[in-house]
């Protein structure tokens, strides 16, 4: 079968661009297309299947007024509204519902417009228990899943190595300015431990925290513009991790790297449930086999 994914890679985002590479690794017997918000002119005419995810997508941010469809969900609309005019499943894998920071308490009017979808989709995975009670509470389902994100089967064959730097991945609270990194970074200087900024998000969003990490600490590494494995490869290397960017924090866990985050992290990050086994996370694709075979 052609599957449709359709997210957001291709715009820099390691954690984004991670999702299309486990989708292909986890699906070797099914064609895989990948597409985000640019639009195609039509999706082709033999895909049998329509995927929303991986990733924060499920979000209505830029809406004007709030309850209005924002640009990133008339783009999602595209792909469900021709997967449902061809009567084809979709639905929803190992996404997050997304709000801007400090506006957790606003989800009923920020997703109204996403609702007629949550009902419709032929399956919904979600990647925290959180992101479950929600879906249910503005859904009305019960059948919507959770395990933990897909990215944490991403797995690349990469030689032993390490390091011994401490890695450093910028967003929100983690930046140069912030006075605990700062705090940390003159731990880290005492004991003579290397330490490498990783740029794991766009240029958009980092671009401004490299370049003061530049200025400021000009003997520091500074990593950007990087794939899935060279990240993963820097983070598995590491002594030690902080991370704003959650995909920071699945790529630690995932190499069994010390990590911590901030305290005050947005949505999915302080929602994660360390307890559950990464492993669990193949439950996506379980779930994707049942609905294609019908």
């Amino acid at each position: 079968m052609k599957i449709a994914f359709v997210g957001a890679s291709g715009y820099g985002n390691v954690g984004d661009d991670t999702y299309p590479l486990v989708f292909a690794q986890q699906l070797p017997e099914h064609e895989v297309v990948v597409y985000n918000s640019d639009l195609p002119d039509r999706l082709p005419e033999d895909v049998g299947m329509v995927v929303i995810g991986g990733g924060g997508v499920l979000h209505n941010v830029g809406a004007e007024p709030e309850d209005a469809e924002s640009p990133h969900l008339r783009c999602m609309k595209f792909y469900m509204d021709a997967a449902i005019e061809r009567g084809i499943p979709w639905g929803f894998l190992s996404c997050g519902f997304q709000f801007q920071v400090h506006r957790d308490g606003a989800y009923a009017a920020a997703l109204k417009p996403w609702v007629p979808y949550l009902k419709g989709a032929s399956f919904i995975t979600l990647r925290s228990r959180e992101c479950v009670r929600i879906a249910g509470e503005i859904s009305g389902r019960t059948d919507a899943e959770f395990y933990p994100d897909a990215a944490y089967l991403y797995r690349p064959a990469l030689a032993a190595d390490q390091n011994g730097s401490v890695t450093i991945v910028p967003a929100g609270l983690v930046n140069p300015r912030n006075v605990l990194i700062n705090h940390y970074l003159r731990q880290f200087a005492a004991s003579d431990a290397p330490v490498c900024w990783l740029s794991m998000g766009a240029r958009v969003d980092d671009g401004w925290m490299l370049e003061e990490v530049a200025t400021r600490f000009p003997e520091a590494r500074i990593v950007e513009c990087v794939s899935p494995e060279v990240a993963f490869r820097q983070i598995s290397a590491s002594r030690f991790v902080i991370t704003g960017r959650y995909h920071g924090m699945v790529f630690a866990r995932s190499s069994r790297v010390p990590f911590i985050t901030p305290v005050d992290v947005p949505y999915k990050l302080r929602h994660e449930d360390y307890a559950v086994p990464m492993a669990d996370a193949a439950g996506h694709f379980e779930v994707l086999r049942r609905i294609i075979r019908g």
